[in-house]
C-alpha cells in the first residue's frame, strides 16, 4: 500500500478534505494519480490488487474510490460493491482503457457514480469527482429513510438485488429478517407521534447496533424493517435472534417500562441453486413467517419461533 498525506497521516486530512483510494493493477498509473491528487492537497492510498484495497477498507474508511474495471483476481465493478457494503456513503468512480467493453450503464448499475476513459487529467479526474459526490448525495437522499436515517424500500431493492446477483455468481448463502415493531400503535395512542417515532428511531439504533456493517439494514415502511444478512448460514439466525433480544431488554431496562420496545421476526433463507428466487420471494416468505410468529405471541405465552 502507498499513502500521501500531510504529515504522513493517510485516509483524511486535518480540515477535513476528502480522502481517495486508488486501485489499479498498474504501479504506475497508481503512482502518478497519488501524486496527482497529493498535489491538488487530497490525501490518497493507492493498491495494485482489489482484495488489498478491501482489507484496508475493514480498518479505515475513504470517501472515494477510483479503480480500474479490469485486474487480476477481484474486478473493480465487485470491489465497488464490498466496498459500499462495508462504507454505504463511499463514492466510486471507474476508470478503463477499454471503453467498448464496458457501458457507462453497467458502471452505474455496479454503484459507480461515474466512468471516466484512460488517459485522463488531474482536472478532469477532480470535476468527476466533485460531480460524483453531488450524484451520491442527491442518491442516497432518495434512499433513505428520513426518521431513521437508515435505507428505506427503494434503497433496500437497489443493494438487496445487486447482492443477490452477487452471491448467485459466489454461491454464498442469504439470510432475509423481516421485522415488524410490537405494538407502534399503542405507543402512538398512548404516548402520541413522537414517542412512536421515538420508539422507531431507537429501533433503528438496536438494529445497527446488532448488525454487520456488511447487512442491509432497512426501514421498509411503517413499523416493518428488514435485513439482509450477507454470507451468512442459516445457522446464524440464532446467535443474531439472541443478540437482537438482549439489546432490546437492555434498552427497555434503561426506560423504566415507558416505551418497551420488542419485534416479532420472519426468516427466509436464499440459496443459490435456487435460480428464479428474487428479492420479493425471499421478503414474502419471511414476511408469512412473521406474521405468524406475531400472532403466536398474541395467542400464547411461548416464545416465537422464526422457522
Amino acid at each position: 500500500m502507498n499513502t500521501l498525506a500531510p504529515e504522513g497521516q493517510p485516509g483524511r486530512m486535518p480540515g477535513g478534505k476528502p480522502s481517495v483510494m486508488v486501485v489499479d493493477d498498474d504501479a504506475l498509473i497508481v503512482d502518478v494519480l497519488m501524486q496527482s491528487l497529493f498535489e491538488e492537497g487530497i490525501s490518497c492510498c493507492g493498491f495494485q490488487n482489489a482484495e488489498e484495497a478491501i482489507a484496508y477498507l475493514k480498518q479505515q474508511p475513504v470517501d472515494s474510490l477510483v479503480v480500474d474495471i479490469v485486474m487480476p483476481g477481484m474486478g473493480g465493478f465487485e470491489l465497488i460493491a464490498r466496498a459500499k457494503q462495508l462504507h454505504p456513503g463511499v463514492t466510486a468512480i471507474v476508470m478503463t482503457g477499454f471503453v467498448d467493453k464496458f457501458s457507462y450503464d453497467e458502471a452505474m448499475r455496479a454503484g459507480a457514480a461515474d466512468f471516466i476513459k484512460k488517459p485522463f487529467t488531474t482536472q478532469e479526474l477532480l470535476v468527476r469527482l466533485k460531480h460524483a459526490q453531488m450524484q451520491d448525495h442527491l442518491r442516497e437522499l432518495s434512499i433513505t429513510d428520513e426518521l431513521t436515517g437508515l435505507a428505506n424500500r427503494r434503497g433496500f431493492f437497489a443493494f438487496a438485488v445487486h447482492q443477490l446477483k452477487q452471491a448467485r455468481r459466489t454461491g454464498e448463502r442469504l439470510v432475509l429478517l423481516y421485522a415488524d415493531l410490537d405494538n407502534l400503535k399503542t405507543i402512538n395512542d398512548t404516548g402520541g407521534h413522537e414517542a412512536g417515532d421515538r420508539a422507531l428511531v431507537d429501533a433503528a439504533r438496536i438494529f445497527r447496533d446488532t448488525f454487520r456493517d456488511s447487512d442491509i439494514i432497512a426501514r421498509m415502511g411503517g413499523d416493518e424493517f428488514a435485513v439482509l444478512l450477507v454470507n451468512s448460514p442459516e445457522s446464524a439466525f440464532a446467535a443474531v435472534k439472541t443478540r437482537l433480544e438482549n439489546r432490546l431488554e437492555a434498552h427497555n431496562a434503561r426506560c423504566d417500562g415507558k416505551a418497551t420496545l420488542s419485534v416479532s421476526l420472519g426468516m427466509s433463507i436464499f440459496n443459490p441453486a435456487a435460480k428464479t428466487a428474487t428479492i420479493d420471494d425471499l421478503i414474502r416468505e419471511a414476511d408469512e413467517h412473521m406474521y405468524r410468529n406475531k400472532h403466536r405471541k398474541k395467542t400464547s405465552q411461548q416464545p416465537a419461533d422464526a422457522s
